[in-house]
């Protein structure tokens, strides 16, 4: 129960040293979770981009196996091992912020020429603790064309579902071991996502899941190799189809009153 006292800083010291040694069954995900974001700019088309937290494996450097350089993308990472990566990596008109994204807007508001086209917070939100309180930071930089994008675990995932029928859980809403271990203080399913965006003043006008996860990540190592990847990308399209049973889920929003 330490985790209230701890500082963000201590937070993301841990969280980069966790996530820089856990490979396995997230690896696949990170490259789903990539997919999926890919698809949504291609969506979008952004010019501008702000990407809130990098990892260790950029977004960017994939988008440009594929796409033409944008004209600005701004990574906001507070982890100096992740920002590092960032800085070394020579992407084109790549601009790296080495803060937490709320305590950087005036830093950002200086180096865009223009309001993004979109933002992108990947994998991020369940690990902060007023989640309200980064949706918000994000609209005060948004116009009525920047699109914000989430993406986040789903609490009505299948496994979870599956844990609660097999009573290793009590409610899908629960902390799950990883979730500790990872420092998750929220799992969202897509209505109190929904709720988090309406409260920050956004209107949604995008949500879907991606990935069915039958098991938990230590199971689905042990299996992934022995299904193979025609049935790993089927269950990256069936989320699509059932995004309440999905492993993650996303939403977007805009400013504009619909």
């Amino acid at each position: 129960h330490h985790k209230k006292t701890m500082s963000k800083e201590n937070r993301i010291n841990q969280y980069q040293s966790k996530y820089l040694t856990q490979f396995g069954f997230e690896a696949e995900m990170v490259k789903y979770r990539r997919n999926l974001v890919m698809e949504r700019m291609d969506a979008c088309q952004p010019k501008v981009v702000i990407e809130v937290g990098c990892g260790s494996d950029l977004l960017y450097r994939h988008y440009l196996e594929t796409h033409e350089a944008v004209d600005q993308w701004i990574i906001v990472e507070p982890g100096s091992e992740f920002y590092g990566i960032a800085v070394a990596s020579g992407l084109p008109n790549l601009t790296a912020i080495q803060n937490f994204f709320e305590d950087s807007i005036e830093q950002l508001q200086e180096c865009l020429p223009k309001p993004p086209d979109m933002i992108i917070i990947s994998g991020v939100l369940h690990e902060v603790e007023s989640p309200v309180k980064l949706i918000e930071a994000a609209k005060s930089i948004m116009d009525d064309h920047s699109v914000l994008h989430i993406n986040v675990p789903n609490a009505t995932s299948f496994h979870r579902r599956l844990a609660k029928s097999m009573g290793l859980i009590d409610s899908t809403k629960e902390l799950s071991g990883r979730n500790v271990k990872f420092m998750h203080y929220h799992v969202f399913d897509s209505e109190s996502l929904k709720k988090d965006i309406d409260s920050a003043g956004l209107t949604v006008f995008e949500s879907g899941g991606y990935f069915v996860k039958p098991f938990t990540h230590e199971q689905m190592e042990s299996v992934a190799e022995n299904v193979g990847e025609k049935v790993l990308d089927g269950l990256f399209l069936l989320g699509r189809e059932l995004p309440e049973l999905a492993s993650e889920i996303y939403i977007e929003a805009q400013r504009i009153e619909k």
